[in-house]
């Protein structure tokens, strides 16, 4: 997927790995991998947000089905 920050900056995912793409869970999310015992990467189901890094200006964008939903700011 490309997307294109507020910034300017052209952000995609189509190389693997890439700076670009985080994947983060809540620590409730992450406690329910431990109790079924997932500890194999791909037994862990993809998390509820894709969030995204711009590595031009840090805005963190949160996508669900490829659309944004979320947009962050540092405010420095």
């Amino acid at each position: 997927m490309r997307f294109v920050c507020r910034c300017g900056n052209m952000l995609t995912n189509q190389l693997d790995p890439n700076d670009t793409e985080y994947y983060v869970y809540s620590d409730r999310e992450w406690s329910e991998f431990e109790k079924k015992g997932w500890i194999y990467f791909l037994d862990v189901p993809y998390p509820q947000y894709d969030v995204w890094r711009c590595e031009k200006c840090d805005r963190i964008y949160l996508f669900k089905e490829n659309k944004v939903v979320k947009v962050y700011k540092p405010e420095e």
